[in-house]
């Protein structure tokens, strides 16, 4: 009983001591605040002009001019895999605009004018968690395990995104990518040997489908051997049953439309499934740079007021010997 008694005062003093440290944590917390806001008020001219600079410089940044906009879209790719055309997307994601050899309006050839408001271009993994030729989720970060057996990157598909200063020039942009990557001379390559691929398999197809129905004719219509035989008791007289086809005809047939629903897809070696969806909202927003300048701009307000109060101490501690 008496030991009993004892775990729960210890139990109780365990809870009292947590209460006890929350307590003395908050206590910190609004002595800390409390410190900023006393700070800030001693120091308040430098924290109006650092706040003010910041602010200013945010919404410089985020002026109409400058503001940055993403256009995505879904690459579908046709007789090339996703791991070949992220190869030849490097140069367009490594382009410089300052350099007349890597720019974009080289690569592309399109108008400096269109160039120079084309922030960057990038292409994405997509991922198929179930395996069912159905994309779950677009990689944005790049870090995929190559090890995950379950989560697999698909080949016939890649996500595009296009930053850029001026939507109007999009679909200028949208043509320029795609003549880049149609013209290319190992997608155009690859594209025509699966579509001859795809075109052999449906005419061995249609072959096929009229040898059988040919056996089958002839199987139809052949005459029985004379056969007595009893099965289930029966006396039965001649062959009964026919051979049927049925189930190859429709194994080819099933062949044959799955070529023939790829073949339908098979236009270009590259294709877009909606061309690049803009997003309305800058990335680069006045709203969003301006919150975000503000609280740098408190920051540093901040750590600027602390130096200067502790200045001799800080004078004191580098003349230290």
């Amino acid at each position: 009983m008496e030991k009993d008694n004892l775990k729960e005062i210890n139990l109780f003093q365990l809870i009292a001591l947590f209460f006890s440290w929350l307590s003395n944590v908050v206590k910190g917390i609004f002595s800390f605040f409390g410190y900023l806001v006393r700070l800030t008020y001693r120091q308040f001219l430098v924290s109006i002009i650092i706040v003010g600079l910041s602010v200013g410089l945010g919404l410089y940044l985020s002026r109409p001019s400058a503001r940055v906009y993403k256009a995505e879209s879904m690459a579908m790719l046709y007789g090339s895999e996703a791991q070949t055309v992220k190869e030849i997307c490097k140069p367009l994601e490594n382009s410089i605009s300052s350099s007349d050899i890597c720019s974009l309006a080289v690569t592309l050839s399109i108008p400096d004018s269109v160039a120079k408001n084309i922030v960057s271009f990038q292409s994405f993994y997509v991922i198929d968690y179930l395996k069912d030729k159905v994309a779950d989720v677009v990689d944005f970060d790049n870090n995929h395990s190559l090890t995950d057996t379950l989560n697999i990157k698909m080949k016939d598909r890649l996500y595009f995104r296009l930053l850029t200063k001026n939507i109007s020039q999009i679909p200028i942009i949208q043509s320029a990518i795609l003549n880049y990557f149609n013209n290319n001379s190992l997608l155009k390559t690859q594209y025509e040997n699966k579509k001859s691929e795809l075109l052999q398999e449906i005419n061995i197809c249609n072959t096929e489908s009229e040898l059988i129905d040919s056996l089958a004719k002839v199987s139809y219509l052949k005459d029985a051997d004379r056969q007595i035989k009893f099965e289930n008791n029966k006396l039965i007289v001649g062959e009964q049953k026919k051979q049927l086809f049925y189930e190859d005809l429709l194994s080819i047939q099933k062949a044959k439309s799955k070529a023939e629903i790829q073949l339908i897809d098979f236009k270009q070696p590259l294709d877009l499934l909606s061309g690049f969806v803009v997003i309305r909202t800058p990335i680069n927003g006045s709203l969003k740079y301006g919150l975000i300048s503000l609280l740098i701009g408190y920051i540093v307000s901040l750590l600027v007021s602390a130096l200067l109060e502790n200045r001799k101490g800080i004078v004191k501690y580098f003349k230290r010997k």
